[in-house]
């Protein structure tokens, strides 16, 4: 690891489920950030990953860590306590990295945009999905012009949760009350923000249509397709399903411009392509790794062999990219910026999801995303 003589954010990460993989990128990637400290309510799952992991601090309530000195926290904790978990945090004047979606309501929306306008720290969403490697190249082509204009982009995220030991009934709770609480694509953010991120703008319109509904106990229908405007006039195709009997796609992404398109692998038998005006014959899909010389210089943190592009099939490599988006964090802090996905487009895209069941519940019309005012 290179020794970094810059100023460190002394950083705390919230919730040790997913938060173990964040912790375990700030200790071997991201050298702007210090990792001074775990919290987690279950008090042997702490202590045992912050003595395996020689971390100074361990804190059993975000309450009790936000009393500390600690600039920064990473809150990866369930979903439905994010929009308390970061009010807390920005009112104890930390920075606050969180997990994605901002909140279930959109009264919590707004709650996260008050306490954004008034806080001392800075609000970014961790939306690793933003930094999927191959992504990363298309969206370099784009500024290079390669692509031409972007009007056009869509994505899936299909699970099947009725292969999950028992469903439904035994679903998490607070993965229940998420994913199948209500109708509309709520759990969003994975699918648009990519694509926001990509095509360089965010959200005016959501219209929403869903179909089937195999569970009465859920409230959620078997599956929903969203059409959503952006602001600079572009058009975004979305379908989200958790109980659709087929394979797994979580990570397929598509882009049309002017001058070329960008689609992403469907299946283990596809992959990566692009074809651009010009640089391909008329009925010809290039590999994108063959234009990874369109990486940024940042990724050259990571050791020579550690991707195999080979295994990237639509539903894995999702979150390789989580440490240069902490490191994004982090110079966000140190040099006062704004963050890459700071409140505005976190809120932006998670209010699309939360008012896509508006606009089932309207047979399909189109419902405005606010600006929350940021």
């Amino acid at each position: 690891m290179k020794e970094n003589t810059m100023k460190r954010i002394k950083t705390a990460v919230v919730g040790l489920n997913r938060g173990s993989d964040l912790a375990r990128h700030i200790l071997n990637f991201a050298h702007s950030l210090e990792l001074v400290a775990v919290c987690d309510h279950d008090k042997a799952k702490a202590d045992k990953f912050a003595l395996e992991n020689n971390i100074p601090a361990v804190y059993y309530s975000l309450d009790e860590l936000l009393k500390t000195d600690v600039e920064a926290v990473v809150l990866a904790t369930p979903i439905p306590d994010h929009a308390n978990h970061v009010v807390a945090a920005l009112g104890a004047g930390k920075h606050v990295l969180s997990e994605v979606t901002c909140a279930t309501t959109m009264e919590d929306c707004l709650r996260i945009a008050n306490a954004v306008k008034t806080a001392k720290g800075k609000y970014m969403m961790e939306e690793n999905y933003c930094y999927y490697r191959p992504l990363t190249i298309v969206q370099n082509m784009i500024k290079a012009g390669l692509l031409g204009d972007i009007y056009y982009g869509e994505s899936d995220y299909l699970m099947d949760f009725q292969l999950r030991p028992g469903f439904p009934d035994k679903i998490q709770p607070w993965r229940r009350e998420v994913y199948f609480g209500r109708q509309g694509h709520p759990y969003i953010t994975h699918t648009l923000g990519p694509l926001c991120f990509t095509m360089g703008s965010d959200i005016k319109t959501v219209t929403c249509m869903s179909a089937g509904h195999s569970f009465p106990e859920l409230a959620a229908d078997n599956t929903c397709v969203l059409m959503l405007q952006t602001k600079n006039g572009g058009m975004i195709r979305l379908r989200n399903s958790f109980v659709s009997s087929r394979p797994d796609l979580y990570t397929y992404y598509s882009v049309q411009g002017t001058k070329g398109c960008y689609q992403g692998p469907q299946g283990p038998t596809d992959f990566h392509k692009i074809h651009i005006r010009g640089l391909c014959r008329p009925n010809e899909w290039r590999d994108v790794y063959d234009f990874r010389g369109f990486l940024p210089k940042e990724w050259d943190i990571f050791p020579e062999n550690h991707f195999d592009d080979t295994k990237d099939n639509g539903t894995e490599k999702y979150d390789i990219g989580a440490p240069l988006l902490l490191e994004a964090f982090a110079n966000c802090i140190i040099n006062d910026t704004e963050p890459p996905v700071g409140a505005a487009r976190a809120l932006n895209w998670t209010a699309a999801g939360l008012l896509s069941e508006a606009s089932v519940n309207g047979g399909g019309i189109p419902v405005e995303v606010p600006d929350f005012g940021l």
